[in-house]
């Protein structure tokens, strides 16, 4: 078996709750970096208010997450609450052509069940873009029988391009961002094994850990309601999360639009950020300074009558689509 210790320089206890023994305990798996560090205490203050009396064990698997939101971390408050932080060193690798679109922290989930197969066997996976909008109980009662991963099947058009491509059956191509994970049958199917060396055999993913789970899970998935992960895509100042089902379970956020950059933020997030230790942050504009989130940001300062800024915006957007 793969020794995934030696990915991991430090392990951190930031938040240790005086739990009773009888509880039972929820164990929650986030992985990040500095950029999505605001994003994932956001997450993880959204579980605590709506799983109030429950014990939550949030594993935080971190790379290259700076002292200042280390410390905000651990100042999240909760009765409730236990936070273990797992730092990933430079020896965790893949290969870069899968980690030019998304940051290598992303493909760290793939060893987590590995350094916690001693912890638990259920082990819920949220990406930091995740809001929590009620209770867990219905999530971890999911049977999960002989399968490796229950997960919500992703958008039609990820499955038109993604199964018939990597073989998979129509519909049943999953989304990885909101995941319950069966860690005995992934220890024993060696999923971690098996994924690392299709991210670093030469291929190309447009979607790497996502694709090589769904490719090596293989038939041994479930596919869930989309209350567990219901995708919402973003526009500027439109609350577009506002009108998600009252039995949904999990927002995600899943395009370069997130709530945490100025145009994007809603009144649901809003509430959870203003109540946070992040609460003093400034916003970032957008997310790598793509040309469409250039544009959306121009237009948004128009509507709010700040028309210089708009103007300089709109021109920075110009001459980054001549240049691109």
């Amino acid at each position: 078996m793969l020794d995934v210790k030696k990915f991991i320089s430090t392990k951190n206890l930031l938040i240790e709750s005086q739990v009773i023994s009888e509880n039972k305990v929820l164990h929650i798996l986030l992985c990040f970096d500095d950029n999505y560090a605001l994003p994932a205490g956001i997450a993880i203050m959204s579980v605590i208010k709506n799983n109030p009396q429950q014990v939550v064990h949030f594993h935080l698997f971190t790379h290259n997450v700076s002292a200042v939101n280390r410390q905000k971390l651990c100042s999240i408050k909760s009765d409730n609450l236990l936070l273990t932080e797992y730092v990933i060193n430079n020896q965790f690798q893949i290969d870069s052509q899968n980690t030019t679109q998304f940051p290598i922290s992303a493909c760290v989930r793939l060893i987590a069940p590995l350094v916690l197969k001693n912890t638990t066997n259920r082990l819920l996976y949220i990406d930091s873009d995740t809001l929590c909008k009620s209770s867990l109980d219905k999530v971890f009662n999911i049977e999960l029988d002989n399968a490796i991963v229950a997960a919500v099947a992703d958008l039609e058009e990820m499955q038109i391009s993604q199964c018939s491509k990597y073989n998979i059956i129509f519909g049943s191509y999953f989304n990885s961002g909101v995941m319950l994970l069966n860690i005995d049958l992934w220890c024993q199917n060696e999923i971690t094994q098996r994924t690392l060396q299709f991210l670093n055999n030469g291929e190309k993913f447009n979607y790497p850990d996502q694709d090589v789970l769904n490719i090596v899970v293989g038939d041994k998935r479930v596919i869930i309601e989309k209350k567990y992960n219901h995708f919402v895509a973003l526009s500027p100042n439109r609350n577009d999360d506002a009108t998600v089902s009252q039995d949904t379970v999990f927002i995600h956020y899943v395009t370069k639009n997130k709530p945490w950059h100025q145009p994007y933020l809603t009144n649901i997030y809003d509430n959870y950020l203003s109540n946070s230790p992040w609460c003093h942050d400034k916003l970032p504009r957008f997310e790598n300074k793509k040309t469409s989130s250039i544009r959306q940001y121009s237009r948004l300062m128009f509507q709010q009558k700040h028309y210089l800024t708009a103007i300089r915006f709109y021109f920075y957007y110009l001459i980054k689509k001549l240049f691109k």
